[in-house]
C-alpha cells in the first residue's frame, strides 16, 4: 500500500503521529509512505524513522511544486494536522479521488469529509486510533473505498471558486 502525506514539517502538521501509527502496525501491513515537505521538524522525524528501522518503508522528500503525480500513485492520503484553516491538500487529494484519513482538527477536515462520510477521521495526536483507521482502510473492500472517494469528489462543487464568487456577487448586489 502506498501512503502519502503532504505538509510543512512543523509542529502544526504533526507528522510524528503518522510515523508512530505506522510503527505500531509495521508488522501487520505492507506499506510505503512518502512525506512531502520541509521544515524545522525534519531532523526529529528522520531520527524517529531511523530509530524504529523504518527507513526502507518511509521517505521524506522536499517540497514539490506539483505533487499531483505522487498523489495519483498513492492509495491513501493521510492528514495529521493539529489545526487547519481550509486544508487545500485535502481538496487536491479529493480531486484525484484518493481515499483520505484525517484528524478531527478544528475547521477544515470535518467539513470536507462530511464528518466522516467521505473518509475516516481520528482525534488529534491519537496515533493508536490512526493505526486502527489505517487497518480499517486496508480491510475495506476496494469497491467501498472507491464509492467513498467518488462521493467526496462529487461533493467538491461547494469549493468551486466560480460558484462562490457568484454567490458573493449576488450578496453584494
Amino acid at each position: 500500500m502506498k501512503i502519502i502525506s503532504i505538509g510543512r514539517l512543523v509542529f502544526q502538521k504533526d507528522h510524528l503521529t503518522l510515523l508512530k501509527a505506522l510503527n505500531k502496525i509495521k508488522d501487520k501491513i505492507n506499506f510505503k509512505l512518502v512525506i512531502i515537505g520541509e521544515g524545522s521538524e525534519k531532523k526529529n522525524l528522520l531520527n524517529f524513522i531511523n530509530e524504529n528501522n523504518l527507513s526502507k518503508k518511509i521517505k521524506i522528500i522536499k517540497f514539490q511544486k506539483n505533487p499531483y503525480n505522487l498523489i495519483n500513485k498513492s492509495d491513501l492520503f493521510v492528514l495529521t494536522s493539529r489545526y487547519e484553516g481550509l486544508p487545500n491538500v485535502l481538496l487536491e487529494a479529493a480531486v484525484l479521488k484518493k481515499f483520505i484519513i484525517s484528524t478531527r482538527c478544528p475547521t477544515g477536515p470535518l467539513e470536507i469529509l462530511s464528518n466522516g462520510r467521505y473518509g475516516l477521521l481520528f482525534n488529534v495526536e491519537d496515533y493508536k486510533s490512526l493505526a486502527k483507521q489505517i487497518i480499517k482502510f486496508c480491510n475495506m473492500p476496494n469497491k467501498k473505498k472507491s464509492e467513498i472517494s467518488k462521493k467526496l469528489y462529487k461533493s467538491l462543487n461547494k469549493y468551486n471558486s466560480k460558484n462562490n464568487l457568484e454567490k458573493y456577487l449576488n450578496i453584494l448586489s
